[in-house]
């Protein structure tokens, strides 16, 4: 997602971005209870580029979840929301801030640890979990439970998922982040990716296996309804000459 302005008033924080009105991966999930594995993989493969990309410059995007995944109008991945990213890792360090959503937390940072770029390839992990089954790995309604599940519990896959997918979730749920399946070289060469020409990937050229049924690239029919009933108020601002708009809630 791109950052085009930012601007505040005495009491809130205004980004403006890019509009991207293919819906939430959540809402298409929500949906359709479970996605199948092509369409899945597809989604994780432009993640992972993603991913790389951020790595690459020193970020670790720490909030990796289908709520900051976002479809555009011809069905490719947006990752937005940086709100909990940390810059300025440029080698292997580390960092120990505890937060992000307890669904998809990797191991090392419940037990208070340093990290590093490791917990986006776990959070993945949990991602193609969810794509595939419906839920993420260890859910629990209790979250205290959650967090013990993920520390001890075993990682139970469902029989119908397919092996290769198996298997790759199983190395990026690795408890162990030394030994965790992260490294982008290593990644791209996983079986469960053989289908995938990176380049053609990278350029946008593989068709994405849903389209959003959206009639233009203004449409908001898959935005969900909670944002667009906000109530908008717009006002000009005679001193500066400029609009200033409220909004009755947050803006992300």
């Amino acid at each position: 997602m791109k950052l085009h302005y930012s601007f505040q008033t005495p009491d809130k924080l205004y980004l403006v971005m890019d509009f991207i009105n293919g819906g939430e991966l959540f809402f298409h999930l929500q949906s359709e209870r479970k996605f199948s594995n092509d369409r899945a993989r597809f989604y994780t493969a432009e993640i992972v580029l993603g991913l790389e990309h951020l790595h690459a410059n020193g970020i670790i995007y720490r909030d990796l979840k289908p709520e900051n995944l976002l479809l555009d109008s011809a069905g490719h991945i947006k990752m937005t929301d940086f709100g909990l990213s940390k810059e300025g890792l440029t080698t292997d360090e580390r960092t120990n801030t505890f937060c992000g959503t307890p669904e998809y937390l990797a191991p090392e940072v419940l037990e208070g640890k340093e990290y590093n770029k490791a917990v986006d390839w776990w959070s993945l992990g949990t991602l193609i979990f969810e794509m595939l089954t419906g839920l993420p790995p260890f859910y629990d309604e209790d979250v205290q439970k959650m967090y013990n599940k993920k520390m001890t519990a075993q990682l139970v896959i469902p029989d119908y998922v397919d092996s290769k997918a198996k298997d790759i979730m199983r190395k990026f749920l690795d408890r162990n982040p030394l030994t965790r399946l992260q490294e982008p070289v290593e990644i791209k060469s996983h079986p469960y990716f053989k289908e995938i020409d990176w380049e053609k990937l990278y350029k946008r050229d593989i068709a994405p296996p849903y389209i959003p049924t959206v009639s233009s690239k203004d449409s908001v029919k898959m935005i969900d309804r909670n944002f667009t009933n906000m109530d908008v108020k717009g006002k000009l601002n005679q001193r500066k000459h400029s609009l200033v708009i409220s909004l009755k809630g947050s803006l992300l």
